[in-house]
């Protein structure tokens, strides 16, 4: 590929100008059912009023009179949801080709959110991080359209770290100043994604986080029960099946004789590894475990898509005839590729052991939020997870979240007033309500009678600026253009 002049394409269309936002001053949203995400209820036949980045009042049509100055935009009896989160990407390098960075190309990524209805972000730590805070501090001062970002900068993990970018930690001190150097960064929280690490490592993240006000978000340790981890005071759980709970005495014997064989010929395979854990799944200690950690406000994202995806339909279904592969720029789409990219399709015993083990995950995030687990709607798109789309892929967690058990609201609550309380910004941000950011959705049809309906969006006001499908669409082809350009120079 060509970089220098697929760089300065994308430089020049992902980001493109603010002329996208036709509205940017006053807006009346006319006639429209207003979704009352806390109460679950609809409100028909509502006018809202949005000045300077704010709802500033909800009234009955026939009861406001919209002022002259305003934008009118027509209702016509669709259904305005607060504006959708997702809770969990990435913007990275390929691990195939971590010599290339990818920036361009995860540029033309985030451009896919704000068209699908998505106006925030949380990303989860890269290598591409110096990249991130820019555009988060764009965003964030108007000089461009796309989603608010949340960062949490680069990973902590351990020595060697599993991905480019990351920050490796072996003793408590080099963990305390790992945290000291992703909050001098600027990240908004902390990330961790040990596979193996020692309780006293872990806690001491944990504490100097908590010590300079960030949450700790990320993986159960391989090695750690999950009953360690809650204990410890790790403040979010990403991906379901982190969520299985096992005899802790077992796990931990299990966990000893894992290292003991590791690097010998007896060395125990991965669909060793999880047989025997699925074994030892002990229902009565998730139950005690989860009531803890709704106690404790222990956040969960289950990620239900990318699981589904890289551990059962990769190799399976033909995504070369997706249509959104034109959205997608080549060495991204090439990441996502099981014959060229890092993640290849599970076969034979592995197969069928993942399959068991989304559905026991999947089962274990009911039992979790009915015992009131808080859950927040997170996709893990990005480089190198294989056809989890952005923007597009949201939609589709909210439907797998329902399939599993919640309903529709619940779905709904994950990826917005969820999103809003995780952020600590449930008094300003996450509902439709006066005095609340302007963070609408607007939709054709009703999402509390079928999830899927928040795939059919009509316009999005974020911060306050007014996008018309037209505009959507428009961003949508901006992306498209660039992909093309770069197909071109390959």
């Amino acid at each position: 590929m060509k970089r220098g002049l697929v760089g300065s394409l994308g430089l020049a269309l992902c980001f493109a100008a603010r002329a996208f936002a036709q509205t940017a001053g006053p807006i009346a949203i006319v006639d429209v059912n207003v979704v009352d995400v806390s109460k679950g209820e609809i409100r028909g036949h509502q006018t809202v009023l949005i000045a300077e980045g704010r709802i500033t009042r909800i009234e009955y049509s026939d009861a406001i009179r919209v002022p002259a100055q305003a934008v009118r935009i027509e209702g016509e009896g669709r259904y305005l949801i607060p504006g959708l989160w997702d809770m969990h990407v990435h913007f990275r390098s390929s691990q195939a080709r971590p010599d290339v960075p990818l920036v361009e190309e995860n540029a033309a990524l985030l451009d896919l959110f704000l068209p699908n209805g998505v106006v925030g972000v949380r990303e989860m730590g890269g290598d591409l991080a110096d990249s991130v805070f820019r555009w988060r501090e764009q965003i964030r001062s108007g000089g461009h359209f796309g989603p608010r970002i949340l960062t949490a900068g680069r990973k902590i993990d351990q020595i060697p770290p599993a991905w480019p970018g990351s920050l490796g930690v072996e003793t408590p001190e080099a963990a305390r100043e790992a945290v000291r150097q992703v909050k001098q960064s600027g990240a908004d929280f902390v990330k961790v994604y040990f596979a193996n690490v020692t309780p006293e490592v872990l806690g001491a993240v944990v504490a100097e986080a908590h010590k300079e006000r960030l949450k700790v978000v990320g993986h159960r340790a391989y090695n750690l029960p999950i009953q360690t981890v809650v204990e410890l005071g790790q403040d979010g759980i990403e991906h379901a099946y982190y969520m299985l709970a096992f005899q802790r005495d077992g796990y931990e014997a299990l966990n000893r004789e894992i290292a003991a064989r590791r690097q010998t010929p007896l060395a125990v395979s991965l669909a060793e590894r999880w047989g025997r854990m699925l074994y030892m799944e002990d229902p009565k200690e998730e139950e005690r475990v989860y009531r803890v950690m709704a106690q404790k406000q222990v956040w969960v994202t289950p990620t239900l898509t990318a699981t589904l995806r890289v551990w059962q339909e990769l190799g399976e279904r033909d995504f070369e005839s997706d249509d959104r592969k034109r959205y997608v720029y080549p060495a991204v789409w090439e990441s996502w590729d099981p014959k060229l990219g890092r993640r290849k399709p599970p076969s034979g015993e592995v197969r069928k052991i993942l399959t068991e083990v989304n559905k026991r995950a999947q089962r274990a995030m009911l039992a979790a939020f009915k015992a009131g687990v808080p859950m927040l709607a997170g996709t893990d798109c990005g480089v190198d997870n294989s056809y989890v789309i952005p923007g597009w892929s949201l939609h589709e967690e909210l439907e797998n979240l329902v399939k599993a058990g919640v309903t529709p609201l619940d779905a709904l609550r994950m990826a917005t007033i969820n999103a809003a309380r995780w952020r600590g910004a449930e008094s300003t941000e996450g509902t439709v309500e006066v005095g609340k950011v302007a963070d609408l959705v607007l939709l054709r049809s009703n999402p509390l009678e079928a999830i899927s309906h928040t795939r059919e969006v009509e316009s999005v006001v974020a911060g306050g600026k007014y996008y018309s499908r037209y505009d959507l669409d428009a961003m949508l082809s901006e992306v498209e253009r660039g992909a093309a350009a770069a197909r071109s120079q390959q």
